[in-house]
């Protein structure tokens, strides 16, 4: 069911595209009953004429719930009409033409009706079916008079057509929006929001994989505390969007300087967690070198701001706890905070292979 997180708030991506979609298929509906008011008139068939009055009201009416945001409301109108419909052209025509094949159009679309229980939109789109079933029981053999029998098929073709396009057009797109949603919530769950690095939650799974996979290839595993120097005065000073503006800059820094196979985290405020995979304890040192050095460089805040970052890095081994070998990467980053910081510090592979 849709839910609404606050007052203000708009409706989700794809009960906009649904609303959307369905304004397109009353308009769309709209003029096909126009046109069968004409035909029935024109064929002097007045109770089909009639009908189709009343469904001309029922589609306008039903646009008009769309555009006060009543999906769910102009969708069971919908439902109502296309039924009544389907069943007075049958009794009157018989189901040579194809009429009843609209049912299975509404079925289908009824199940896009959030504001309903599942279970309730499958039993309704259900009695639909058993209708259009019921409906060959209780009109197979009308005979009809109507002028224009002798093009029965090709009107029947044409049914089959008008009634599949709306379920195929509306399906796909929602299909589509749906795809993309996903997409975005997974970026969400993974990423950070502001600088698009892997949040401390997500990493942790990476980092577990990444272990295994070393552990299974025998490949290497180095750890990377990073923080901005003097993070807190920059907020100070320049205010909390600048402050933003450098943790955004300095993460892209952090992405062009690691591999895919990389993992890049924001590990909470101004620090950082890199673990490089694959990459021995020297490798990692030259490549954070290159790093810090690249930032060192830069200028942030269009020319008026220089920051700096402190490393300490660490080499991971299977026989040591993970933790342990974060705690000894940020030891090595508390080393290069008190010595001046804009460093890089290394934990003693000694250190490491016997803690």
């Amino acid at each position: 069911m849709a839910t609404r997180q606050h007052y203000f708030s708009q409706p989700d991506t794809v009960e906009q595209v649904k609303n959307r979609l369905f304004k397109q298929l009353a308009y769309y509906c709209l003029g096909l009953h126009c046109l069968l008011l004409v035909l029935f008139w024109y064929c002097d068939i007045t109770i089909l004429a009639m009908v189709n009055v009343g469904s001309v009201i029922a589609w306008a009416v039903g646009i008009m719930l769309l555009y006060e945001h009543k999906s769910h409301l102009a969708l069971r109108l919908f439902c109502v009409e296309v039924t009544l419909h389907s069943i007075f052209v049958c009794a009157v025509l018989g189901m040579g033409y194809g009429f009843q094949y609209y049912l299975w159009t509404i079925a289908s679309l009824i199940l896009l009706d959030y504001q309903l229980k599942l279970k309730i939109a499958s039993a309704l789109a259900l009695l639909l079916i058993l209708t259009f079933a019921a409906l060959f029981e209780l009109f197979g053999s009308v005979q009809d008079s109507f002028v224009l029998s002798h093009l029965a098929p090709y009107i029947h073709f044409i049914n089959v057509l008008i009634c599949a396009l709306p379920s195929i057009y509306t399906i796909g797109h929602i299909r589509e929006v749906t795809f993309s949603n996903r997409y975005q919530l997974a970026q969400l769950a993974a990423k950070d929001p502001l600088t698009s690095l892997f949040n401390r939650r997500y990493a942790k799974e990476l980092i577990k994989n990444a272990q295994e996979n070393c552990v299974n290839t025998s490949q290497q595993l180095t750890i990377v505390m990073a923080d901005i120097d003097h993070f807190k005065g920059i907020n100070d000073k320049y205010g909390h969007d600048i402050g933003d503006d450098v943790l955004i800059e300095v993460a892209l820094k952090i992405k062009h300087h690691t591999l895919h196979s990389d993992i890049a985290v924001r590990w909470g405020g101004e620090e950082f967690l890199l673990v490089f995979v694959n990459c021995d304890l020297e490798t990692a040192q030259a490549r954070i070198e290159s790093l810090r050095r690249e930032i060192e460089t830069h200028t942030f805040n269009a020319d008026a701001l220089q920051v700096t970052m402190s490393f300490g890095i660490a080499q991971w081994h299977p026989a040591l706890p993970f933790r342990m070998a974060i705690k000894l990467a940020d030891d090595a980053l508390y080393i290069s905070k008190t010595q001046g910081r804009n460093r890089t510090t290394s934990a003693p592979s000694k250190t490491v292979q016997s803690t």
